[in-house]
């Protein structure tokens, strides 16, 4: 199997990993907000910005990983498609949890997600770049 069929497994996994965590209602923001608020010893005002921060940080680094999962399993146009396929991947997501209970879907998180991809792919392109330039 080539290396990059793994890398697309992975993905693959990542992705299902994802809509497991997303499917499940017990990941909803009042749970994390609860966490924050009893095992931190915050306020309701300091655990609702800490919760808030902390989800995004989640929807950036999760989507970001996947792009970079996506990238290294393709070939041809890698960036964009990465880019793509993250995007439509958490789009898709985010309509999954339309029909879980206790959540809701938001074009915010959308946008989120494919800042993430952006951000890390433009890290692995910066990195190959420089690898590149020192071989």
């Amino acid at each position: 199997m080539e290396k990059r069929h793994l890398w697309l497994l992975a993905a693959i996994g990542w992705c299902v990993a994802i809509f497991t965590a997303t499917g499940s209602p017990s990941s909803t923001g009042g749970n994390t907000l609860i966490f924050f608020e009893r095992f931190l010893h915050l306020t309701p005002e300091q655990a609702s910005v800490l919760n808030l921060l902390f989800r995004k940080f989640v929807h950036l680094t999760a989507f970001g990983l996947l792009a970079i999962l996506f990238y290294h399993g393709l070939r041809k146009k890698r960036f964009l498609l990465a880019w793509l396929f993250t995007t439509i991947y958490a789009a898709s997501d985010e309509l999954h949890q339309l029909y879980v209970p206790d959540r809701t879907a938001s074009i915010l998180d959308v946008g989120i997600d494919s800042l993430g991809a952006l951000l890390a792919l433009g890290l692995v392109s910066a990195l190959r770049k420089r690898s590149d330039k020192n071989a």
